[in-house]
């Protein structure tokens, strides 16, 4: 029952023994070969990605010392075994088909077409962009899954075979075409619009036309002309209306004046805008279209004239206290000159191209120059006159007259003063005529003075005289006057309603508001003689002459009508 060992036995056992050994040692050499050459063909991987990507020598310093996990190089070196056999399972193709910061489905072209980064995770190509650019600090960019360091030149667009991406070419057309359709649709509604507006503008234009040939017709038969039996040059031509046109609605029309540079009536009206105030409308003389409204006034305006060289430049006073000059080729303010009361009048200086004067509630008269804009210039008193400064013109130097150096021509309601420049100050003299005063004209072409008053009770009748100012040689400080013609109209004068001069051939013809039977009449210089009456249905606020095209026209302005009246 016992075991003997012998020598033999042991041999045997040592060689069995050093067998064993031998084998292990060759199995271990050869998973150390196997190895080897894994982990050299996943260097050569990774040093051509390198080359590829042209990566900086930080981002290589960091891909070298990436060690790929177990389950990635078994896969690896399965594909690698097995490429021609392996099927894959479900699971091995992407189940989530939407980008993680979106959550919204990738495409395979567009904007949001697939890409990943460098460490393997997908995103839309927008999405991880803007999440780079806006969502990171430049410094610190990194993946918004895995908080590894990435920068936008890692971003690599894909092209999965077995990952399912939305074709979204069609869907991209699609949207544009949507766009561009939006597009039309909102042009062509714009323009719809702006059509219907003009439909408006014409009706109401057409209607317009259609009251005013209904009036013209009810009225053709008072439109006839009065002529003078002892003008028989006149008979043959008649002021007939030519157009009318309503300024505004709301009336606050007063004073208007022609520019001739530029073929336009200044007429001033209250704003019909949102903003309480008045301004003034544009009115084309030639084709007697209304053009634009320029605010100017918070109160009523009371006078404007435009400057005699200058051709853009309207001066306007009104109750505001205010003086503006305005640019009335664009439409604005140049400068805004305050007095202490409120203003009635003004006129430019016929001495001097830059001073303009404005007449006060007070009687006082401020003279300013448009190149020195913070205070008046100097003050002229009324010489104990102290009512509203209602009129004033323009007087330009004439050797032969009694204003030879030039100046202006100034009407309170009581009192008429000229003043002429000396020196630098203006020297004034009065002029004995009885008002109460309306308005002061000034003709330059016959140097003829028309002085309009109210009837007083010495002179029951509205009264319109022509004058000329002599020079007195014996004594400065007194003006002369010579009455050319007195023209009576009516026993009646409640408003500041200003006449003008009208030139139609060789004559010179004053045109006036007659209150007592509602008409312009006009009177002939020439002759002395009344030439023409014309019928108006409300009250004339202020007339107006001038030529276009070789036409002459007189205009009347009411309360909220303009009416043009050619002579032919």
């Amino acid at each position: 029952g016992n075991i003997i060992v012998t020598d033999e036995n042991l041999e045997e056992q040592m060689q069995i023994e050093e067998q064993v050994q031998a084998g292990e040692s060759v199995q271990v050499e050869e998973q150390m070969q196997i190895e080897d050459q894994v982990q050299a063909e996943e260097q050569v991987r990774v040093e051509e990605q390198m080359q590829v990507e042209g990566q900086d020598v930080e981002d290589q310093h960091e891909n070298e010392n990436v060690i790929p996990n177990d389950v990635q190089n078994n896969e690896e070196s399965d594909t690698k075994i097995n490429v021609t056999s392996v099927n894959l399972d479900v699971s091995d193709v992407d189940s989530d088909q939407s980008c993680p910061i979106c959550m919204e489905q990738w495409t395979n072209s567009g904007e949001h077409r697939l890409c990943c980064l460098r460490c393997g995770h997908l995103f839309g190509h927008s999405c991880i962009l803007k999440w780079l650019q806006d969502s990171c600090d430049s410094t610190n960019r990194r993946c918004p899954q895995c908080n590894k360091k990435a920068s936008m030149k890692h971003i690599r667009v894909l092209y999965a075979k077995k990952l399912t991406a939305v074709d979204s070419t069609e869907y991209d057309n699609l949207k544009k075409d949507l766009i561009k359709a939006s597009k039309e649709n909102y042009n062509l509604q714009q323009d719809l619009i702006c059509a219907d507006i003009r439909l408006k503008v014409y009706e109401e234009h057409i209607n317009n036309l259609k009251k005013c040939i209904s009036k013209l017709e009810n009225k053709k038969s008072k439109i006839n002309v009065d002529t003078c039996p002892s003008t028989s040059s006149f008979t043959s031509r008649k002021f007939y209306l030519e157009q009318s046109v309503e300024i505004c609605k709301d009336g606050g029309c007063r004073v208007f004046d022609y520019n001739p540079w530029y073929k336009l009536l200044a007429v001033s009206q209250k704003s019909t805008t949102l903003f309480n105030g008045y301004g003034i409308r544009k009115m084309d003389c030639e084709c007697f279209h209304l053009r634009q409204f320029i605010f100017l006034h918070t109160q009523a305006i009371r006078d404007l004239t435009f400057h005699s060289t200058q051709q853009t430049i309207l001066l306007s006073v009104g109750f505001d206290k205010c003086a503006k000059l305005v640019d009335i080729q664009n439409n604005v303010t140049v400068h805004t000159y305050q007095t202490e009361y409120p203003l009635w009048s003004c006129c430019w200086s016929g001495d001097n191209p830059n001073v303009f004067l404005t007449g006060a509630q007070n009687g006082v008269i401020f003279q300013f120059d448009i190149r020195q804009t913070s205070s008046a210039l100097s003050v002229l008193e009324g010489n104990g006159d102290k009512s509203p400064v209602v009129s004033m013109a323009r007087v330009p130097p004439n050797p032969s007259s009694g204003i030879s150096r030039g100046g202006f021509i100034a009407c309170r309601l009581n009192t008429c003063y000229t003043y002429e420049i000396k020196d630098t100050n203006y020297l004034s003299k009065q002029m004995f005529i009885g008002g109460p005063f309306v308005s002061v004209r000034y003709d330059e072409k016959n140097r003829h003075y028309l002085i309009s008053s109210r009837p007083n009770a010495r002179q029951p009748h509205a009264r319109h005289m022509i004058c000329t100012i002599e020079r007195n040689t014996s004594n400065e400080e007194i003006v002369t006057y010579n009455a050319v013609h007195t023209f009576q109209a009516g026993n009646s004068q409640q408003l500041l309603s200003r006449p003008c001069y009208l030139s139609v051939e060789d004559d010179t013809l004053v045109a006036a508001y007659v209150e007592s039977s509602s008409s312009v009449s006009l009177w002939s210089i020439a002759s002395g003689q009344k030439l023409h009456n014309l019928p108006v249905s409300d009250p004339v606020m202020d007339l107006c002459s001038f030529n276009v095209n070789n036409n002459s026209f007189l205009t009347s302005l009411s309360a909220k009508k303009l009416r043009l009246y050619n002579y032919g």
